[in-house]
């Protein structure tokens, strides 16, 4: 027995208790929960969901009336029996109308085990019973179809389900307030069905038949009706119970599968190839025009075009293939119509009417639910064999070409995913992206992150049809670079659609160092011309002063006595005049000299260690002058370049540096290194006294030009700087402040030969 859940209203413990003694001497089993209020009542309805109610009557909250009314609106369905001292009759009536189902009275509590049993029961018997009622009602109301029943001899119906009014338009009040509608609403063309049923229900029989109504909304649909007839004691017809149900659908269903029956006869004769329909068993079951032509040209020599004969005894006879091939195929069809294979085709050459041809045989399940089968086409494929192998040699004279053009080439489709490549293409990537080129990678993945974005645009370029063209350099491992031309062209279909993309390098290395050749040749050109021009310059200017001072006093000694004092002054400014001729000489050398020796070696030459070599030269300065400088060579450290000239450079900014110093304190120079695709640039910076770059800015690298004084010097070192730059095919660029220092930026080719 399960236990029975009990919530017990009563504020006296004493009779709390005797209830509690009593129903512990019955064989219930139970779990009581006692509340003495109307508030824990109501709470232990929601929270503990009772199975039965035992209750007292009168309470200082509330009365046993609204204990019922309370449980009434709890919406809980569960007996309610009062246990009360004695009352009267017509209360114990009142009590029972409100819905109690027994009182027991306090003295004759040894009734109450068996009262909650008899309750307990009568409330599960209810329960199931109107679930039952419920169900039938459910399902009546629910139901499709129509349920009628008829009283023939009063014209009346007696009942109808609430169908009617799906399949009619009609409520069953309608239908019942008139007999004579179920008569007025059948199609006009099929009124005499109706009339024909009843002659056969007048002789006892169930009639079935389908005819046409018109909806209450005046659409037209089928129906299917029932009916069985009760006949009296006199075989008169006196009653007809029936269903009607609304078969409209299904009528469609049927004219569409006519007209897929019809359409697909119309589509088999359409198509081209010979088809044939098989059955489970491999027997024909239907054939269209192309298979009826094709057994004629053949001579098949078969009744019906084959249509119930074994498809298999036929073709092995008329397509004349190997044992091994028909075997396969016998194999192919059988496996097919089992469900063991979704499709089965192979092809076989056959000779039709003289002429050789090829055939594609495609075995495909019929698509029927019902049946098992097969459908079998037989296609000409003779003009695609020939395309195919016309496309085979296409390809093998592409590959041949590509193979042997001297350009890397790579076809990608639009997705950017590698489709073909060729070996050029194959050896470029390896060496240069460090990755091996693998049909179906993404094209993407060989470029570097920093280049993605653009590689991006360019697609987008060729998607919209246009042409990328353009020149790249690829650094190699020896220090040397390769230039080559790139090109993104569009491949695009017979409906001008872009279906892909063509990538292609060409290496152009020898052309542009030729160009470089042939641009550092003008240049050096250009800069002869140039120091042509400023050697004319020196010769015209520098050395006419001493040449004239030179002759003036050669002159000045043809009157004088040798051995006087004049003459002694005379040779004293000779003198002075031959060393000042001298060193514009060999200053004239020196710039001479730097073009001579362009053609020395370059060599790989540490940064660092080129500047602690300068530092050692110069020791004696840098103590003296108390000279800090410090050096970043984190981003290039090396760089392919003439030593002699690098070496020059530096040493001749950083005595620069110390001797244009500013007196109110220690010098302080930096020298740091940053790399760029394609050059390296030399940050010079120091502390100094600065230039007035808005005054001497358009003659700071200009030869014997000084803008201070106060230092003893010649204005040669910076024209050196900048001629020694150009000459290892780099550029010199100078900041400058007063009384705030300078900073000279030196870019080198990363390779830097002299020109």
């Amino acid at each position: 027995m399960e236990k029975v859940k009990i919530v017990h209203l009563e504020d006296m413990p004493t009779d709390a208790e005797l209830v509690g003694r009593e129903l512990k001497k019955s064989d219930l089993v139970f779990e009581r929960i006692l509340v003495d209020n109307k508030n824990d009542y109501a709470k232990a309805l929601i929270d503990f969901v009772p199975d039965i109610i035992l209750s007292d009557h009168s309470l200082p909250t509330c009365t046993s009336i609204d204990a019922l009314n309370i449980l009434r609106q709890s919406g809980l369905k569960i007996p309610f029996i009062l246990i009360t001292a004695t009352i009267s009759e017509e209360f114990a009536v009142q009590v029972m109308k409100e819905g109690a189902s027994d009182y027991i009275l306090k003295d004759r509590l040894q009734r109450l085990p068996s009262a909650i049993k008899s309750a307990l029961e009568k409330y599960r018997l209810e329960a199931e019973r109107q679930r039952t009622i419920d169900q039938m009602n459910l399902l009546f109301n629910t139901i499709d179809e129509v349920f009628f029943s008829k009283d023939v001899l009063h014209n009346q119906i007696i009942q109808i389900s609430p169908a009617c009014q799906q399949v009619f338009g009609y409520t069953p009040a309608e239908m019942m307030a008139d007999p004579h509608l179920a008569d007025k609403i059948i199609y006009p063309e099929d009124k005499n069905i109706r009339e024909n049923y009843y002659k056969k229900l007048g002789q006892g029989q169930t009639v079935t038949s389908q005819y046409r109504i018109i909806h209450k909304e005046n659409s037209v649909k089928w129906i299917e009706a029932k009916l069985i007839p009760g006949l009296n004691a006199g075989k008169e017809l006196v009653r007809i119970d029936g269903v009607v149900r609304d078969i409209t659908e299904r009528k469609k269903t049927d004219i569409q599968l006519q007209e897929a029956s019809e359409t697909q006869a119309a589509i088999l004769n359409a198509l081209p190839p010979s088809v044939a329909l098989l059955n489970e068993h491999c027997k024909i079951i239907a054939v269209n025009q192309s298979w009826k032509k094709a057994a004629l040209i053949n001579n098949l020599g078969i009744p019906n075009y084959g249509v119930g004969y074994g498809y298999l005894a036929i073709a092995e006879t008329a397509l004349s293939v190997d044992k091994v091939s028909w075997s396969a195929i016998e194999r192919g069809i059988k496996e097919v119509i089992q469900g063991h294979k979704r499709e089965f085709s192979t092809e076989y050459f056959a000779e039709v009417s003289g002429e050789k041809k090829w055939f594609q045989l495609l075995v495909a399940p019929l698509a029927d639910k019902t049946h098992k089968g097969a459908v079998v086409l037989h296609i000409d494929v003779t003009d695609q064999k020939l395309a195919e192998a016309s496309l085979v040699q296409s390809e093998a004279n592409l590959r041949s070409i590509v193979e042997n053009t001297d350009q890397a080439i790579i076809l990608l489709d639009t997705n950017f995913n590698i489709v073909s490549f060729n070996t050029n293409a194959s050896v470029l990537s390896i060496r240069n992206f460090r990755k091996k080129l693998k049909v179906g990678k993404k094209g993407l993945l060989y470029f570097p992150n920093e280049r993605k974005s653009r590689v991006k645009e360019m697609i987008a370029h060729v998607m919209n049809r246009n042409m990328v063209n353009y020149e790249t350099i690829f650094d190699l491992a020896d220090g040397s670079a390769e230039w080559y031309d790139v090109k993104w062209v569009g491949v695009v279909n017979e409906k001008d659609e872009t279906i892909g993309i063509i990538l292609t390098l060409k290496d152009i290395t020898e052309k542009k160092r030729a160009e470089i050749e042939r641009d550092k040749i003008t240049a050096d050109l250009v800069q002869r011309n140039k120091d042509l021009e400023q050697f004319t310059y020196i010769v015209s200017h520098n050395l006419r002063a001493p040449v004239a001072n030179i002759i003036g006093l050669s002159n000045l000694l043809n009157g004088v006595d040798p051995g006087d004092d004049e003459s002694l002054e005379i040779l004293k400014a000779l003198s002075n005049s031959v060393n000042n001729l001298d060193k514009v000489i060999l200053d004239l050398n020196n710039i001479l000299q730097v073009n001579r020796e362009v053609n020395d070696k370059v060599e790989r030459v540490s940064l660092t260690g080129l500047v602690e070599e300068i530092q050692s030269g110069i020791i004696h300065l840098i103590t003296k002058g108390q000279v800090a400088i410090t050096y970043n060579f984190t981003e290039a450290d090396e760089i392919f370049v003439l030593k002699t000239y690098l070496y020059s450079i530096l040493q001749n900014l950083i005595i620069n540096s110390i001797k244009y110093r500013r007196p109110d304190s220690n010098p302080a120079i930096h020298i740091e290194s940053k790399l760029s695709t394609h050059r390296v640039c030399l940050v010079f910076s120091d502390n100094g006294r600065g230039i007035d770059l808005k005054k001497y800015g358009s003659h700071i690298f200009g030869l014997y030009k000084r803008f201070d004084t106060s230092v003893e010097g010649k204005g040669m070192g910076l024209f050196m700087v900048k001629k020694q730059v150009e000459s290892l095919g780099g550029s010199i660029t100078v900041k400058s402040e007063l009384d705030k220092g300078t900073q000279f930026k030196i870019e080198l080719p990363r390779v830097a030969a002299g020109r």
